[in-house]
């Protein structure tokens, strides 16, 4: 890593402080740390992103050394300084200035502190190294070996330190070999073998500033593949009336329309009234027609009409999104109020299924790795003998269901995609 000036140190450190104190994401946090700040500091959103990666070593640290108390602010600044360590070793950190960084705390960033700091990690049992190796949620970890076996947790939780760039080309108003051939100028382009309209950016984690400038054309749109397997679960065609039950902020019910070639007839509902206004801004920006924006919570909508499709990609924990968001290991470092998102899921899917007229399909999915925000709701909502996973990719769901294997998941380390849960409903 180039030396850190002081400046983008204070911002890396004030960004990870943002994610834990407000949860945002890393792009949220960065650029609310900028606005205080007030200064960019060049390489800080990497030195932030790679401080994520690492944040629970640092912290495995200072407890070893009795300093687990040390605030928030502090704390934030050591796990950056840790990353510069390990990437730059002692050069890097010599350059850093910072009233945050101790003496003391410097004392804990030589060879022999790491070496320690090592051999300590071996001996813990294997879900805690696993979590704090990977500062992947504890709590996660343990959920997820209730599931599969150890070595297939390793797998998934070491995949999520490396996320996969992929691009939905916006066939509305381009095709995806005007987009491959732009792209391909500054980066390896890969056409999806499942979805015609998707690219994958092969070797960089971030998108490129061309994808940017053909956004901002509405030309094409960053969409994870886990996402785009969703939609077309749904099976939504021209002239069919369909119900996007939580809409915001529309990447989906963008698809919808560019597969229905702007000849569905879509209502998008929200609960947000910002969101719905982004996803106003974001459909016209893509050029798609026919949808009829509506503000309501999903769980107590009444609409007169019926539907051929329903779409209902609920809330939850986003603990599918780790690999896409790395602030979501600190933000979820706490367990959250899973129950609460189930009953919330299960609140809504029941709801959406008034809205289904005979003879349609429902999708329900959560980008969530939890069979709790799965497996669980659909058992408690869905008639499992109507669910039919015919053409949907990825694996059975988690076992010891009734709908086990008419559902899927989607894994990051299997499928290069985000975690997602997705059940498709018959109402035959």
């Amino acid at each position: 890593m180039e030396e850190v000036s002081p400046a983008a140190f204070r911002l890396a450190a004030l960004t990870l402080e943002l994610v834990e104190r407000r949860k945002l994401s890393l792009e949220a946090a960065f650029l609310e740390a900028v606005r205080r700040v007030g200064a960019k500091g060049e390489g800080a959103l990497e030195v932030a992103r790679r401080a994520l990666l690492k944040f629970a070593e640092a912290d495995f640290l200072l407890k070893l050394h009795g300093m687990g108390g040390l605030p928030l602010r502090r704390r934030c600044a050591f796990r950056v300084a840790y990353a510069l360590m390990l990437s730059g070793g002692e050069p890097a950190l010599a350059q850093v200035e910072s009233g945050l960084l101790s003496g003391r705390l410097r004392q804990l960033l030589t060879r022999r502190g790491l070496e320690r700091l090592e051999a300590e990690l071996t001996r813990l049992p294997p879900l805690e190294r696993i979590a704090i190796s990977n500062s992947f949620p504890p709590w996660l970890v343990r959920r997820l070996a209730e599931k599969m076996p150890l070595r297939e947790v390793e797998k998934l939780v070491k995949a999520c330190s490396k996320r996969t760039v992929w691009v939905r080309v916006n066939e509305l108003k381009t095709s995806v070999q005007k987009v491959a051939r732009t792209l391909e100028r500054v980066v390896t382009v890969r056409e999806d073998r499942d979805f015609p309209e998707l690219l994958e950016l092969v070797g960089v984690e971030d998108p490129p500033f061309e994808v940017l400038k053909l956004a901002e054309r509405g030309l094409a749109i960053v969409q994870d593949k886990g996402s785009v397997a969703v939609v077309h679960a749904l099976g939504a065609r021209a002239g069919l009336r369909v119900l996007d039950a939580a809409a915001a902020p529309g990447v989906k019910t963008s698809l919808i329309q560019q597969l229905a070639g702007n000849a569905a007839e879509v209502v998008a509902v929200d609960a947000s009234r910002r969101r719905v206004w982004e996803m106003r801004e974001l459909l016209s920006k893509l050029g798609v027609k026919n949808v009829h924006v509506v503000v309501a919570d999903a769980a107590t909508l009444k609409l007169a009409q019926k539907f051929e499709r329903v779409l209902l990609d609920a809330p939850c924990t986003n603990s599918g999104a780790v690999a896409s968001d790395p602030a979501l290991r600190l933000a979820l470092w706490k367990e959250p109020e899973v129950d609460r998102y189930a009953k919330l899921q299960a609140s809504m899917l029941a709801n959406a299924l008034q809205h289904l007229q005979p003879g349609g399909s429902l999708v329900y999915s959560t980008c969530s790795l939890l069979g709790e925000e799965g497996e669980e709701v659909a058992d408690a909502v869905l008639q499992p003998e109507r669910l039919n996973p015919s053409g949907i990719i990825g694996e059975p769901g988690y076992p010891g269901f009734r709908c086990s294997s008419r559902v899927r998941r989607l894994f990051p380390h299997i499928h290069r995609t985000t975690g997602f849960f997705i059940a498709r409903y018959e109402n035959v």
